[in-house]
């Protein structure tokens, strides 16, 4: 084809000539050298992070891992990111043609990192916000972020974490779970659609204000779009959603097109749930965290009270705020507690022995005629100590949840521009040798002390982060734990069907780190 014929060409049929894949290579080879230069240059002044990649003479081995992280189908990167901190250090980057990548990778980095008031902020999922309005708890920050979380903590104070209330909404669902366990006769099956249904029903239940029959079809269109976004912003296109022009590639990658219609999905569910709300809502009397929003936005309307974002004057208290923070509420509590179920019963089915010492223990303490209760805890040392060597052993955030510079700042010494998005790698840190002996055995005992009567808090063990942007559902989610495996480790042995595949614990990387799918057979004990 001539010159001339190419450029007679409509526009449409050009592009169709060309591979999207093409394009965007070029877009991100050109804006990875302009990126290269900048850094070079500025490199003479700052002391940054060891750059991986950068360097000429380790420039194949680290393409070659980065290759291993980002085009492998079943990515590791947790894996591949902590051999990357052997090399360089417990503080580095990893500089990609739009964006620069701070990985922490010790106890000492991560706890001076979070402490930093300037590193507080979340880098934006520029897909989500071409597409869903509002801005939640999760991923919001500074003004916008301090008002929201406020909210969110004073609810849970006031309406039952370290109170009978909760408790209660849990072990109803506990109930309604282990009925469902109990229909299966011994017949083995994969747990995670009846696990999330549960933990979904108990955020339904905080959020909302009410639980949904696990067939009802709305709720399962709900969790299916959860799930779907879960998977895909924590797989390998997740650093494509930090793209500032993201939303534009939409055409050319429909995962992401995907992610926005999920977005919209969960959101507008939130929608529904405050307008059916607003119907009967009493300020005097809040059933539910929308009900507090709701009396929250009121009390700003009549009241007087301030709820602008001193940086663009916008109002915070909103009704697409409301449902990006219920949102927010919804997904985290729901993808990180029945991930971590899942992990405990594949862990319990692989390890008889420590599953038996538990139960001996429930059975001691609690006895048979009731199930373990919150109060129970205390008085039952191994327990708690196999839920918390869980934690560490199937670390299902293994890098965490990112934080962004607000300003420049310091780590360790190095120097941080003002964008950079900072990763911790808590896998790094509940791996390490020099902290656990062993790390890849799981050993509750390693969380008792001499006489094992005693659990023994160890100050690297960090499951829901630190700092002023940890886990504000850790209480809420340490409850959950409890409850569900207890109860299910009191009336349940777990067993691996006959003749199905081997045990594996590599996991399947997408906002948490979840397990290989897997069946299961629970045995109902007399």
């Amino acid at each position: 084809m001539s010159r001339s014929s190419v450029m007679s060409l409509p526009s449409g049929v050009f592009w169709g000539l060309v591979e999207p894949r093409t394009v965007l290579l070029t877009v991100l080879v050109f804006l990875g050298v302009v990126w290269f230069i900048r850094g070079r240059r500025a490199g003479k002044t700052y002391r940054y992070p060891p750059d991986a990649g950068r360097s000429l003479t380790n420039a194949y081995e680290d393409l070659r891992l980065m290759g291993d992280m980002f085009m492998k189908g079943v990515s590791q990167p947790h894996e591949v990111l902590t051999r990357f901190s052997q090399k360089y250090g417990p503080v580095f980057s990893v500089t990609l043609p739009y964006l620069r990548i701070v990985v922490l990778s010790s106890y000492e980095a991560i706890r001076e990192a979070f402490q930093n008031q300037l590193l507080s902020d979340r880098p934006v999922i520029h897909v989500l916000k071409h597409g869903v309005k509002g801005h939640g708890v999760a991923f919001s920050s500074g003004e916008t972020w301090k008002v929201q979380r406020k909210m969110v903590l004073n609810f849970l104070r006031a309406f039952g974490v370290n109170r009978s209330s909760f408790e209660e909404k849990i072990a109803l669902e506990a109930s309604h779970l282990n009925a469902e366990l109990r229909q299966l006769d011994g017949r083995a099956f994969n747990p995670s659609h009846l696990f999330a249904n549960a933990v979904s029903n108990i955020i339904c239940s905080v959020v909302f204000g009410q639980r949904y029959e696990y067939s009802d079809p709305r709720f399962k269109k709900l969790l299916r779009a959860v799930y779907r976004n879960v998977a895909i912003i924590g797989g390998n296109t997740g650093p494509l959603q930090m793209l500032p022009f993201a939303y534009l590639l939409k055409p050319l990658i429909p995962v992401l097109k995907e992610t926005e219609d999920n977005g919209k999905l969960i959101n507008n569910f939130a929608k529904e749930v405050l307008e059916e709300h607003q119907k009967d809502f009493d300020p005097d009397n809040p059933r539910d965290f929308t009900d507090v929003f709701l009396r929250k936005m009121a009390a700003a309307t009549t009241e007087g009270e301030s709820d602008k974002d001193s940086n663009n004057n916008e109002s915070i208290l909103t009704v697409h705020n409301m449902c990006a923070t219920a949102s927010d509420l919804f997904v985290a509590g729901t993808e990180t507690t029945s991930t971590s179920l899942r992990w405990g019963l594949l862990y319990m089915m692989a390890r008889p022995d420590i599953l038996e010492k538990v139960q001996q223990e429930l059975d001691a303490v609690v006895g048979r005629g009731r199930l373990p209760r919150m109060s129970d805890k205390p008085n039952l040392p191994y327990t708690e100590a196999t839920l918390m060597e869980l934690q560490r052993v199937a670390n299902i955030l293994p890098l965490g949840i990112p934080h962004q510079a607000s300003e420049d700042t310091t780590i360790l010494g190095f120097d941080i521009p003002k964008g950079s998005v900072i990763m911790p790698n808590m896998w790094a840190l509940s791996t390490d040798s020099k902290l656990w002996q062993d790390p890849e055995t799981f050993r509750p005992e390693r969380f008792l002390d001499e006489t094992g009567r005693n659990v023994v808090k160890q100050e690297e063990h960090i499951p829901f982060s630190i700092g002023r942007r940890m886990c504000i559902g850790e209480q809420l989610a340490k409850m959950e734990l409890f409850i569900f495996l207890t109860h299910l480790f009191h009336q349940f042995t777990i067993k691996k069907p006959d003749g199905s595949p081997p045990i594996s614990f590599k996991g399947v990387m997408g906002v948490t780190l979840s397990p290989l799918p897997y069946e299961v057979c629970v045995i109902p004990r007399s």
